[in-house]
């Protein structure tokens, strides 16, 4: 498998880092929102809170996922020095995203907390 960016949607920014904006801003008013909703339906706070921590940390760990898939398919033409270098920066990719859904995870603190299911 080779990685190959879909690209953004057109309406999104072609700018990295102004385009990671507009996906953090778009995530925070999502959140705000679904919470919103799930209080209107009689959700606890802390209930709704835990869900989105939830969804978050399934997020990160199928990013995680993803990244995974890249290791040892580093471009052949750059040799083993650097497949070597490949490797070890999608180690590091991953354990750094695993380390955030795990911040994620433990955000949680209303009835469900602790539980995987």
């Amino acid at each position: 498998m080779t990685y190959k960016s879909t690209g953004p949607d057109p309406g999104l920014s072609s700018d990295f880092v102004r385009r990671v904006t507009q996906y953090q801003t778009a995530g925070a008013n999502a959140r705000l929102k679904l919470i919103a909703l799930l209080e209107a339906q009689g959700v606890p706070a802390g209930e709704a809170d835990d869900l989105m921590a939830a969804l978050e940390a399934g997020a990160l760990a199928g990013a995680q996922r993803e990244v995974e898939e890249l290791d040892r398919m580093a471009p052949a033409s750059q040799g083993e020095v650097s497949a070597d270098a490949w490797d070890d920066g999608v180690m590091a990719v991953s354990m750094v995203l695993v380390d955030i859904a795990d911040r994620v995870w433990g955000r949680r603190g209303g009835r469900s907390a602790g539980t995987l299911n």
